[in-house]
């Protein structure tokens, strides 16, 4: 009994115990979901790191290993109290750093960077449970981190110290600096590993997805081997800490209007490429503080579609503080919409649509943010290229040449921009010296243009300090850099002018100077064989009118050359990156050509080829022209034709009839109403002169019962067009060569006139043109806007004239077009053959023309733009 008793009261111990155990469990567990346990785990799940803290006007020092190449400085600024949170915000803010031996100063540079604040999950009292980096000061704000990379001097002693101080007068940085312990680069068993955390310190370090940044920037980022340094002096005294928790948590590059918001400066605009049908929205909105808002000037936004429609909307500027939303309706098909700042203020914008609709290549889109449902805020894409400054504060940028080189090797295209602070339409002056081995000149040339700025370009600069331009003499250093939000104005480049030049024989080196800061690009020739062809999704299929600018090529003939002096020139600061957004553009003329001048010369093949008289339409008020004129005369229908005492010629009339049944029939004419002359046709083709005529207008009417007639009258109507005679050479595969006399350095078009039997254009190459056997002489040492082709084969274009029609042959039409065989101002004045070749099967004539050349040829004045160039593909 008492066994039972103790049993029993044992199993009630256990089950009071139990109860105590689940209680407290469950006290504990309803704990963790109060606001105080969700900031605690905040706390705890993150990282927590030392930073120093670098007051306004205070500075640190770091001890710099002996072997260090490169130091790595993680920066956050403390905002000021009581600053919002504002995911749209961003900050810019400076770090200068001086590096010092025992001699003096060894390295001084000013780095710049804009970043913002990453927050998510807010609370009823006013904190983030996500947060990229915190305090535990509640009312503390940091901004995201941001990375600099310093390169030290190869040349230095082996104790430097290196000091740290905010670039601007009223910054609070945070700053942390590390060594790279070695420099290794990822086994290929590691490379995916490797890259992923390059992406994720791509975040950190810019704005930029890592797809875009240059090859230097990914390296660097995929190299994790770095090491802490210390400050040196003491605690309190020499510097300050201050403790900095920071989570993986980054508001995603791509996400909805709440945060990408970017900046749109005065007279810059952006270019975003869609995919429609789609319904995207423009917002418009401006974060001045102004005490009277007023309206931030206009805005333009044009869209460009594939088929060459362009529609352009006026849109007020916004007023501070009020977002404007502008719906944009886009039909299906590629577009390219344009948004333009015509304003002297900042704006902000973004465009937002579906994800689906933006069209951008296929490796550089990044994925939507998880927060956007499928709305995504659309970005221009923009091309990088590896650009040179040139200036009077820079080296002189030198280019080796390989002597080996053929004429066409020798060939090298210069583009140039002018780099300014503010839009600018300075003339742009370039000189360039080509010297031989002894260094001695061999010829100079000089490119003048005054350039438009170009506002859907940028250059990536070198920060330099005082925010100095590369190459610039005397830099003006601005005590305050500039802190808050990014309100700086960056450097305006201007469109491209671009200029070829083959350099002479025995030519060794090329250097190229200007008077002031001016972005410089070379390209060497060298064809691929086949057409230029965009990249997907940037493709030319489907395009009417319109052709994509920058966009990236799977095949190019120009290739970008480094001058030989590079190292040099990257000390200095003029190394940079060029900015080009993608984007639509119509398809004209590059320039204007100006219209022939003088009379039309007929021009003849070399030796005695075969000839075909034709008669086409022509103009009856040409001046000296109505000898070359006839008018059509039928049977039964009068015409006014126009008598000349200056015609030496008698009038005649020229018969032809289709079928020799109606030989035997007899013709009459008679002139004002009254007979003239009678005779009867005995041949299918035949000729009749008519008696003397008095000059001026009279009706001439044909009477005949001739089935088939057909009449010519060698004098042209008084009224409409007339029919000239022409002669013409069959072309076959054997081809027909014609003589060119270029009588000055200026450009001479041969105007090859093509017949076929058919009016509809080509689809496949039709006629071979080469100038000199594919080698003609070239002036060396001058500039040139264009290259002339030595071979290329034409497709033909469809007939836009009335048929001609041969002599002899009635009812038989051919088809003209005008083929322009240009030698421009890069061909030595002489005398050139021009050779034409059928590539066909079907028949195919010819003619050649040209325009008198004045007696002086100058030099071109007008310089096209950068870019594609069709013509040139292949020289």
């Amino acid at each position: 009994m008492k066994t039972r008793s103790r049993a029993l009261v044992a199993l009630l111990g256990l089950m009071v115990g139990l109860a105590l155990i689940w209680g407290a469990s469950l006290a504990v567990l309803s704990n963790t979901d109060t606001p105080t346990a969700r900031r605690d785990a905040k706390f705890v799940n993150a990282e927590r790191l030392i930073f120093y803290r670098l007051e306004p006007g205070r500075e640190m020092r770091v001890r710099v290993p002996a072997e260090a190449e490169e130091l790595l400085i993680v920066t956050h600024e403390l905002l000021p109290d009581g600053s919002p949170y504002a995911p749209e915000k961003q900050y810019q803010y400076g770090l200068k750093a001086i590096l010092r031996g025992p001699d003096g100063v060894l390295l001084e540079r000013s780095i710049f960077t804009r970043t913002r604040q990453s927050k998510g999950q807010p609370q009823e009292d006013g904190t983030f449970l996500q947060e990229s980096a915190f305090t535990t000061h509640a009312d503390q704000q940091v901004t995201d981190e941001r990375e600099f990379v310093l390169r030290l001097p190869k040349e230095r002693p082996d104790y430097s110290v290196l000091y740290l101080r905010a670039a601007g007068a009223n910054d609070t940085l945070l700053a942390r600096v590390y060594v790279r312990a070695h420099r290794t680069l990822p086994l290929l068993a590691s490379q995916k590993l490797a890259q992923a955390r390059a992406e994720v310190r791509a975040g950190r370090a810019t704005f930029e997805p890592f797809e875009k940044l240059s090859t230097d920037t990914r390296r660097w980022l995929a190299e994790e081997h770095w090491e802490r340094l210390n400050a040196e002096g003491e605690a309190g005294t020499d510097y300050q800490i201050e403790p900095v928790y920071r989570t993986p948590y980054r508001l995603p590059l791509v996400e909805a209007t709440e945060s990408v918001q970017e900046r749109l400066g005065a007279g810059r605009a952006v270019a975003l490429n869609v995919t429609g049908p789609t319904k995207p929205v423009l917002w418009l909105w401006s974060d001045a503080t102004d005490a009277h808002p007023q309206p931030h000037g206009p805005v333009t936004v044009q869209t460009l579609s594939a088929d060459g429609t362009a529609h352009t909307l006026e849109l007020p500027g916004p007023v501070a503080g009020s977002p404007m939303s502008h719906p944009l309706e886009l039909p299906a098909g590629v577009h390219t919409v344009m948004v333009r700042n015509d304003g002297q203020e900042d704006l902000r914008y973004t465009v937002e649509g579906p994800f689906e609709s933006w069209l951008l290549p296929t490796e550089s889109r990044p994925q939507p943010g998880v927060a956007s449902e499928g709305r995504v805020a659309f970005l221009p894409d923009t091309r990088r290229t590896e650009a040179f400054a040139t200036g009077p504060a820079c080296p002189v940028l030198e280019l080796d040449i390989d002597p080996r080189m053929d004429a066409v090797g020798r060939l090298v295209r210069i583009d140039a921009r002018s780099l300014d602070r503010a839009p600018s339409r300075e003339p742009l002056h370039l000189s360039l010296t080509v010297l031989d081995a002894q260094g001695q000149s061999l010829g100079q040339a000089s490119l003048d243009a005054t350039p438009e700025p170009a506002p859907f370009e940028s250059a990536a600069l070198v920060p330099l300090p005082g925010g100095a331009l590369p190459c610039t003499p005397v830099a003006t250093a601005a005590q305050d850099a500039g802190s808050g939000e990014v309100t700086d104005l960056p450097a305006w480049v201007s469109g491209a002018t671009s200029a070829r030049v083959f350099l002479p024989m025995g030519a060794r080196k090329l250097r190229v100077e200007a008077p002031r800061t001016t972005i410089v690009q070379l390209y060497s020739f060298l064809s691929s064989g086949q057409p230029m062809a965009a990249s997907a999704p940037y493709t030319n299929g489907a395009l009417t009118g319109v052709r994509w600018r920058n966009a990236p090529v799977d095949q190019r003939a120009w290739h970008p050359m480094r001058p030989a002096n590079l190292n040099a020139l990257m000390q200095g600061g003029a190394r940079m990156e060029l900015l080009s957004q993608v984007r639509l553009e119509p398809a004209g003329p590059e320039e204007e050509t100006p219209p022939p001048s003088g009379d039309a010369v007929v021009v003849r093949p070399y030796g005695t080829p075969p000839v075909v008289e034709v008669l086409e339409s022509g103009p009856a008020d040409t001046v000296d022209m109505v000898r070359a004129l006839s008018t059509v005369l039928e049977p039964g229908r009068a015409v006014r034709a126009r008598f000349d005492a200056r015609t030496p010629t008698r009038p005649e009339v020229r018969l032809s009839l289709k079928d020799a049944a109606a030989l035997g029939n007899e013709v009459e004419v008679l002139l004002d109403g009254e007979p003239l002359h009678r005779f009867t046709v005995r041949s299918t083709r035949a000729r009749e002169l008519l008696p003397p005529l008095p000059p001026g207008e009279h009706e001439v009417l044909l009477r005949s019962t001739a089935p088939g007639l057909t009449a010519l009258l060698n004098r042209p109507p008084a009224a409409g067009s007339g029919l000239r005679s022409r002669t013409v050479y069959p072309v076959g595969q054997g081809g027909l060569r014609v003589p060119v006399r270029k009588t000055g350095p200026g450009s001479v078009t041969l105007n090859v006139v093509v017949y076929t039997p058919v009016a509809e254009g080509a689809t496949e190459p039709q006629l071979s043109v080469t100038v000199d056997g594919g080698n003609p002489v070239r002036r060396a040492s001058v500039l040139v806007p264009h290259v002339t082709r030595a071979e290329r084969t034409v497709v033909l274009p469809a007939s836009e004239r009335e048929p001609a029609m041969p002599v002899g042959r009635p009812g038989v039409k051919w088809y003209a077009r005008t083929v322009p065989v240009t030698l421009g101002e890069d061909i030595a004045p002489g005398v050139h053959t021009v050779r034409i070749q059928s590539l066909g099967t079907g028949p195919m004539w010819a003619r050649f023309f040209m325009f008198g050349q004045a007696v002086e040829n100058t030099a071109p004045r007008m310089w096209n733009r950068g870019g594609w160039q069709p013509d040139e593909d292949m020289l």
